[in-house]
């Protein structure tokens, strides 16, 4: 009954808004004309088009669940067109959404509050959830060597901005409930934000809602400068310390050079009579160096050596491993030589293949017996872009790309085994999706007490899903179902969760944005959120470059990362060309998302 005495009202208010030249009812309290710019009357309605078209159907029919999608569509669109436009370089990218929905809330068009809550929920899930998975591989590894230090610097800079924006509120006598959304806004997080607002739902109970309304307000309105604000603290510290950016690029790339072990194939002759007449399974140097003998050239054939391979003298082998490792095995065992594998005849090739079958998934090579049962050898595996020594320790995983050398009867049966299928490979399990956000859900929903709290926490729809599929990432595989999704369609998802999740949070806080900036003290918020997201990075950065004598390269992806700033690592990027960059937003990145999740929750449990 009440829906319908509502449309009835409406469509009553529909007709007084043709027939009359008076403004809407509709348009009322919002401070500006809103949808009178629409007024017509009924013989003169089909001038009507484009936007206002669109907004007079819009608020035609009420609580329209198709009419509500097809609003929040247009902010979307209307926000990436935004997003795409780059001024100096820089360009907002999804975040183009935001500023979109604040003017579609402010005119007015929304959407149904419990259809808009079930999607903002669903798309931060969505957008979390594929965030996990894409950084969880290369997690653990981002801890290792300088990792660790990016990281706990990361935390100082997260947990100082969380102890400034308390310290700001407290003392400029702000209500205590907008710190979550202030701190949020300024460190760009929308997890936060969401983390943040579902601490205030579980404090408040159902009269949370002015509070949450309060907390996205203040997200909102110190959101933009946090989208700009890291790339300003970039320039400043290049300025600061007067970086040169091509000397700091070139001292980098030497650094990582030296850092990283260099891997080689090498052909060699045996000459020395001491490694003659054992087996290469018994011989110690081989077996410490990490040496792999790919091909062997013997009685005018090549063929795959074994373990059960019996040294002799004027053997020649392919060898691949570590530069330092595989000098020391060729000067030890022998001498190099020209010799030309790929021209000889023996009827062994070498072929590449991707692992996309899951019978194989978690099992080393040692378990797989390729050489004894196939006659073929794995020389190689490369993973997520890095090259790997096919060691017998190693354990395959789904993507992987696999090198092999041996006959082509072994190498077909060595294809039927991997699988070797592109479109399996680009094709996503939606199964582990979905099961994959139901534990996430569950984790999120745990309790989690700390002493000296009065109240539990949660890692919410925020943190459970990340911290689950960095999890199952690392997990790889149960059975059949595999955690891994294609790279487009990670992509893809990321993008459609976090627009969506925005659009959500600007219709909601658009509603009388420009009053409440006004009236609601927007302008305080926007000031207060500068600070918050300049002062404790650049602060962190300047101890990182005087204490560590971090190079620029690395600090600049620091400070993206940190503040998990979009448009920070593509300016970063521009600024110092080198894909460094990313390296150090990539080794941060996952901690520095976590981190805000608990500094929101805590400012939510500490100040009210």
């Amino acid at each position: 009954m009440r829906g319908q005495r509502v449309a009835i009202w409406r469509r009553s208010q529909l007709d007084a808004f043709v027939l009359s030249p008076q403004p809407s009812p509709l348009s009322k309290g919002r401070g500006s004309k809103g949808i009178s710019a629409l007024q017509t009357d009924r013989g003169d309605m089909f001038p009507l088009n484009g936007f206002k078209w669109f907004a007079f159907l819009a608020f035609s029919i009420p609580n329209s669940v198709p009419w509500g999608l097809a609003t929040l569509s247009l902010a979307v669109v209307v926000g990436l067109g935004l997003g795409a436009i780059r001024v100096r370089g820089i360009r907002l990218g999804v975040s183009g959404v935001l500023f979109s929905s604040l003017i579609f809330g402010q005119l007015g068009l929304t959407v149904d509050k419990p259809v808009l809550d079930f999607l903002r929920d669903f798309a931060l899930i969505v957008f979390i959830y594929a965030v996990g998975l894409q950084v969880g591989p290369g997690f653990l590894t981002s801890l290792r060597a300088e990792g660790l230090r990016l990281n706990l610097l990361s935390i100082a800079a997260v947990a100082l901005g969380a102890v400034f924006t308390a310290i700001v509120v407290h003392a400029v006598g702000m209500r205590h409930d907008v710190a979550a959304g202030l701190y949020s806004g300024a460190y760009t997080t929308t997890p936060g934000v969401a983390a943040g607002q579902e601490a205030l739902r579980h404090k408040f109970g159902a009269n949370a809602d002015q509070a949450v309304l309060a907390t996205g307000l203040a997200y909102t309105v110190t959101y933009p400068f946090g989208v700009v604000g890291p790339s300003f603290v970039i320039v400043m510290l290049r300025r600061l310390f007067r970086v040169r950016v091509d000397e700091e690029v070139r001292e980098l790339a030497a650094k990582e050079l030296s850092r990283q072990p260099k891997f080689e194939s090498i052909e060699f002759k045996v000459t020395a009579s001491d490694y003659a007449g054992k087996v290469l399974r018994d011989h110690a140097l081989v077996r410490s160096k990490g040496i792999l003998f790919s091909r062997l050239w013997r009685d005018n054939a090549v063929i795959v050596p074994n373990g059960d391979t019996e040294v002799r003298v004027g053997d020649v082998y392919r060898a691949f491993g570590p530069e330092r490792e595989l000098d020391d095995v060729v000067r030890a065992m022998g001498q190099p030589t020209e010799f030309d594998f790929d021209t000889a005849a023996g009827g062994v090739r070498r072929e590449e293949f991707i692992v996309t079958r899951t019978r194989v998934l978690r099992r080393n090579l040692r378990e797989l017996d390729l050489i004894r049962r196939l006659g073929v050898t794995i020389t190689r595996v490369t993973r997520a872009g890095v090259n790997l020594v096919a060691d017998a320790s190693l354990k395959l995983q789904f993507g992987d790309r696999v090198t092999a050398v041996g006959p082509d009867v072994g190498l077909k049966a060595l294809e039927r085994e991997l699988g070797n299928c592109p479109d399996t490979l680009n094709r996503p399990q939606l199964v582990p999706i979905f099961l994959g956000i139901v534990l996430g859900v569950i984790v999120g929903s745990i309790p989690i007490r700390i002493p000296g709290l009065s109240t539990t926490l949660r890692l919410g729809l925020a943190g459970g899903p990340m911290l689950v599929a960095i999890a199952l990432s690392q997990l790889g595989n149960v059975g059949s179902v595999v955690w891994y999704m294609p790279v487009a369609a990670n992509q893809l998802f990321r993008d459609f969760g976090l627009a969506v999740f925005l659009a959500c949070v600007g219709l909601k806080a658009g509603e009388n944005f420009t009053q409440r900036i006004v009236q609601g003290g927007g302008l305080s918020f926007i000031l207060w959120g500068a600070a918050i997201t300049v002062i404790p990075v650049f602060l962190v950065g300047v101890a990182a470059r005087l204490m560590f004598k971090m190079n620029f390269v690395t600090l600049s992806g620091w400070v993206a990362g940190a503040m998990t700033s979009s448009p920070a690592l593509l300016f970063a990027s521009d600024v110092t060309r080198s894909e460094s960059v990313s390296v150090a937003y990539a080794s941060v990145a996952p901690l520095a998302m976590l981190t805000p999740i608990v500094c929101a929750q805590l400012l939510v449990v500490l100040l009210n």
